[in-house]
């Protein structure tokens, strides 16, 4: 695919700039990124390392290093890498949320909502509603949830997760009609997204209901 072709010219670049620079910190933070772009976080994990090695202040390398350990399922050791990051720069609104969504893994449901919180403190228009709207529905505050699902759908009107999602408070809170509703807006975004996944579950919901009627 052309768009593999470039990352892969990207990384033959960056190979040359710490050929000619071994001591660029940079170029393995960026070559990781690519890697991790191209789904190699095992090597991207690698060339972090060595940024930060080179440069221990390096927020961006924790914060990418994060992302990697993220995808490999190593969340300990994500969040280990957005505490890094965030001790180093306060602001990175996406390290909050990438940290929360680590702990919402590993079920710590209240540290993930309090991530989530500071995201959106520093980045009101950030999509987290939509993580901590699922963080709240493992906690069964579903009317907590369904204001999270709410404005998430205001911030991006095409999410099908967050019409999902919305359904499933609205259906924990007795709303059974307007739960349905949003299944089938759910399950049509779905299936223009093709996203077979989620199409698969909102049919199985939608079925459920309609025996229960």
């Amino acid at each position: 695919m052309p768009e593999n072709n470039n990352m892969q010219e990207a990384v033959s670049a960056f190979d040359r700039a710490i050929h000619l620079k071994p001591d660029f910190a940079e170029a393995y933070n960026n070559r990781g990124f690519v890697k991790g772009k191209l789904g190699q976080h095992r090597d991207a994990v690698v060339d972090f390392d060595r940024a930060i090695h080179l440069k221990p202040d390096f927020a961006e390398a924790y914060y990418n290093r994060g992302v990697s350990h993220g995808k490999l399922e190593e969340y300990e050791a994500a969040i280990a890498d957005y505490d890094q990051a965030i001790h180093l720069n306060q602001d990175l609104a996406r390290a909050y949320s990438n940290r929360g969504t680590a702990k919402k893994e590993l079920k710590q449901y209240e540290a993930a909502i309090a991530d989530y919180d500071q995201a959106i403190r520093l980045k009101p228009d950030y999509i987290e509603y939509y993580n901590r709207g699922i963080a709240n529905g493992y906690l069964e505050r579903h009317t907590a949830a369904l204001a999270d699902f709410d404005h998430a759908i205001r911030l991006k009107s095409g999410h099908a997760d967050a019409y999902f999602g919305r359904g499933m408070a609205k259906q924990e809170l007795g709303h059974t009609e307007a739960a349905r509703t949003d299944f089938k807006t759910a399950l049509d975004l779905a299936d223009r997204a093709g996203d077979d996944k989620l199409k698969v579950q909102v049919e199985q919901l939608l079925q459920e209901l309609d025996n229960t009627d």
